[in-house]
């Protein structure tokens, strides 16, 4: 029952806008838009009078992917066309095998307060001008360059 464990995994991923997991022994687990439930509910007892592992329905603009691995039957709403579309079922087969680890939130990026300290020009650093090819090892050293004779 991996898939009940997982549904904030599921939902989590991007473009995925409703998911629902239902096992026959346990109540229907749903996450994301409450406005898709209903069509999800329906799409499951589609599913159930096929012989199919897996079907897809095109609603509009989204599409549903029901798809049935061991005792549970996951449904899941994405726009038509969208990326995760292509990778959704081996995530499912995946997801249902084993058991995640809590979804936690990313924190969001906070810049630094404190402004980043300026490169130091040190004797070796090249004026902005100059690029470091076109420098003479001898006048960044300070001293005459060699000759070689």
């Amino acid at each position: 029952m991996s898939l009940r464990a997982n549904i904030d995994h599921l939902s989590a991923a991007q473009g995925i806008v409703a998911v629902s997991v239902v096992t026959a022994d346990q109540p229907i687990l749903s996450r994301g838009l409450a406005e898709w439930s209903p069509v999800l509910d329906a799409s499951v007892a589609l599913m159930a009078k096929t012989t199919e592992s897996s079907i897809r329905l095109v609603i509009g603009t989204h599409t549903v992917v029901v798809q049935t691995e061991g005792a549970e039957t996951v449904a899941v709403v994405l726009p038509t066309g969208h990326a995760v579309a292509k990778s959704l079922r081996r995530m499912i087969r995946r997801m249902s095998r084993k058991v995640r680890a809590p979804l936690v939130a990313a924190e969001p990026h906070v810049a630094p307060t404190t402004p980043a300290a300026s490169p130091v020009a040190g004797p070796i650093a090249p004026a902005a001008s100059q690029s470091q090819s076109k420098m003479d090892i001898g006048a960044v050293l300070n001293q005459p360059s060699p000759t070689w004779g």
